[in-house]
């Protein structure tokens, strides 16, 4: 990958990370987002949760 297509793609998914406004998610202390449930309970599942931890990861193995 060159390095142009490296911050083309980097640029990418911090596009797609703030048009879901997945960095708007609360963390925990290991700086996982998490949200909350129907029910007002803390889960890592629901969609945007995983997302963002996902996108968090995607984002850390290009630094």
């Amino acid at each position: 990958m060159t390095k142009s297509q490296r911050e083309l793609l980097i640029r990418a998914l911090e596009f797609y990370r703030d048009e879901r406004q997945l960095d708007n998610l609360p963390q925990d202390e290991e700086f996982r987002y998490y949200d909350y449930d129907e029910n007002g309970n803390v889960t890592y599942k629901s969609v945007d949760a995983i997302d963002a931890n996902n996108m968090g990861k995607l984002l850390e193995s290009f630094d």
